[in-house]
């Protein structure tokens, strides 16, 4: 399944079982669980990888039983990871009350990843521990909790000696009466130097990547954008510098066989030394690929990287079609900008350009919507590109400029999209592709966003009774000032 990976102890001390609740193609794009593993078996301890796909049950490393593990963690990356957590962990029997499982010794149960920047409370009703934040700076205390544990089975001292973190929420211990009693720390502090590490433990063609060695190059954004959780929940920008890559990678890329490596970074454009790091990677024969590009800083240097690559695809996120909306946003560019870019993209080898854009702004009426095929339109008329436009839903987040903005609701959402529809069913030449995320989706998100412990215990609790997981965005509090406690 792996071509290449980085060799690491085997066995250990503590049986940790590491899930990541999406198939194994996403979670092998997630740096996070590429991390985790990494220093769990440098630091012997028994780490395996479980994935919501094929045999779930069952580890990816030596098709170990989850049963054999004391200890399971989930890195929840997004709010709809939440419910396949949960109900991954009822499929193998395992009680969804940390009292209960606490009575009949049931494993102990803990999660990180990128949700817990935003709200990590989602997951209160159910785990015994939440790493907030950056997690590797809390993993050492961590992992001596839980060693301590394993020789004496106290878990109310663990519970105890985990909440000493400030980075760690406990919920049995930091939740009276559905709400938030602690003051914790969401860690966003994390170093970009070659202290922690810094790129994929494995390569797969298996990743929704393919076959590309992922490098984070950047955490944080110095950008404002108002319906971002970056610039509010990820902390300041911090970037790893170019002489750190150089040394980390000059000898392993020798050895990693992969045909392009892939720059983790939250806007590949605003990295200080990307031309003179691109150079670095022509020297290596790999080609490149971002996981997120900005067209504003778009250079030429940068497409021909990525058509070097065998790369013929670009992607961006104007994320409205109208100048004033995309301002508003917080994305200084212009219509006339983006495509002055893919003409120059266009005429560099690029064929195709993804487009991803947000209907259900604050200010947009339906003539913005209109203008979304309007532009599309035009971009196909000057540049010739085939066009796969991409449509999502305004999702008010915590810690974002527009946390109290509205969602517009699944049947504004629906009679938005039919407004799509038609106008695109106009371009005649090359007529776009046109994939919309699904309402409900999108309603079942915004209310993920803003729960709290007691909605989290009243999903754990309908799971448990094989029901549907009813979540009405109508009835949540926006307010959850216990957030303001954990940045």
């Amino acid at each position: 399944m792996e071509k290449w990976t980085i060799d690491l102890p085997k066995g250990g001390d503590l049986p940790w079982a590491l899930f990541y609740p999406s198939d194994y193609s996403v979670g092998a794009s997630n740096l996070g669980i590429h991390y985790i593993f990494r220093l769990l078996r440098e630091d012997g301890v028994a780490a395996e990888r479980f994935f919501a796909s094929h045999a779930p049950y069952r580890s990816v490393d030596a098709d170990t039983l989850l049963e054999r593990f004391s200890i399971i963690t989930a890195g929840v990356s997004y709010e709809g990871d939440v419910e396949t957590f949960f109900r991954w962990l009822h499929g193998a029997g395992i009680p969804l009350s940390p009292r209960d499982r606490h009575r009949f010794a049931f494993p102990v149960i803990g999660a990180g990843g990128a949700l817990t920047y935003i709200n990590p409370l989602p997951l209160s009703g159910v785990c015994d521990f939440i790493v907030l934040g950056d997690g590797t700076a809390a993993l050492p205390h961590l992992t001596d909790a839980l060693r301590r544990y394993s020789s004496n089975g106290d878990r109310d001292a663990l519970w105890r000696r985990l909440a000493e973190h400030p980075n760690i929420l406990v919920p049995p211990l930091h939740i009276e009466n559905g709400k938030l009693c602690a003051e914790r720390r969401t860690d966003m502090s994390q170093a970009m130097d070659n202290t922690w590490p810094m790129f994929a433990t494995w390569v797969t063609e298996k990743s929704a990547f393919g076959d590309t060695f992922l490098v984070e190059l950047q955490r944080g954004c110095a950008r404002r954008c108002s319906y971002c959780t970056l610039p509010g929940c990820f902390g300041r920008i911090r970037q790893r510098k170019l002489d750190c890559f150089k040394e980390e990678l000059s000898e392993i890329l020798d050895r990693v066989p992969c045909e392009q490596i892939g720059l983790v970074t939250p806007e590949a454009g605003d990295y200080a030394e990307m031309e003179a790091l691109l150079d670095f990677i022509a020297q290596k024969g790999r080609g490149v690929s971002f996981a997120s590009l900005r067209i504003d800083r778009l250079t030429e240097k940068m497409v021909d990287a990525l058509t070097r690559g065998g790369r013929k695809s670009l992607t961006i996120a104007p994320e409205a079609a109208r100048d004033s909306l995309r301002f508003s946003c917080g994305k200084q560019f212009t219509n006339e900008l983006i495509m002055q870019k893919l003409v120059m993209a266009k005429e560099r080898g690029v064929e195709q350009v993804k487009l991803y854009f947000m209907i259900g702004l604050p200010g947009e009426n339906d003539d913005d919507v209109e203008a979304i095929s309007a532009m599309c339109g035009d971009i196909i008329k000057e540049t010739g590109l085939n066009l796969v436009a991409s449509a999502g839903t305004f999702i008010p987040k915590p810690g974002t400029g527009w946390e109290n903005e509205c969602f517009i609701g699944m049947r504004e959402i629906k009679r938005k999209y039919k407004i799509m529809e038609k106008s695109m069913r106009e371009i005649k030449k090359k007529t776009p592709q046109l994939r919309l995320a699904s309402p409900k989706e999108s309603e079942r998100e915004y209310v993920l966003a803003w729960s709290g412990y007691n909605e989290s215990e009243r999903m754990a609790r309908s799971i448990l009774n094989n029901e549907k997981v009813a979540l009405e965005y109508s009835n949540i509090d926006k307010t959850l000032l216990e957030l303001r406690c954990l940045r």
